[in-house]
């Protein structure tokens, strides 16, 4: 048996949102029984689940899944974060237990520290506009 995830996209399924993930109605995957073939990965195992939540302008979307290319910009249990134009902000976390991307809480720390950066950086740039 390989690794477990919630796999996942809440434009398709609500059930599947940041705020309003319902683990007891969702299934998980095994991600050794997925068809490799489709994703063009040979005879790989999964190494982590991953969310990724993207914010574009005012729409917030949440995808849950597999993961079997390792991750260089955070460590296990961690998240980045990657800005764009038109308004997008990509945050993705990734972890390496069983059905260890559900809970929101599960990346809270790391989000937490992101979300006071990004306000204390914003308050800052508000304030010396406003002199």
């Amino acid at each position: 048996l390989g690794l477990h995830c919630w796999e996942c996209n809440s434009a398709f399924d609500p059930r599947c949102g940041e705020t309003h993930f319902d683990s007891a109605t969702l299934d998980s995957v095994d991600c050794d029984q997925l068809d490799a073939l489709k994703l063009n990965i040979n005879n790989a195992s999964a190494i982590y689940c991953r969310k990724i939540i993207q914010r574009i302008q005012e729409e917030v979307r949440t995808v849950r899944g597999c993961g079997w290319i390792k991750e260089v910009k955070a460590d296990i249990g961690e998240c980045y974060t990657r800005t764009g134009t038109k308004d997008i902000m990509v945050t993705y976390c990734h972890c390496d237990k069983d059905k260890c991307n559900g809970a929101t809480t599960l990346f809270t720390s790391t989000t937490s520290v992101t979300l006071a950066t990004a306000t204390t950086t914003l308050a800052l740039v508000l304030t010396r506009f406003m002199q």
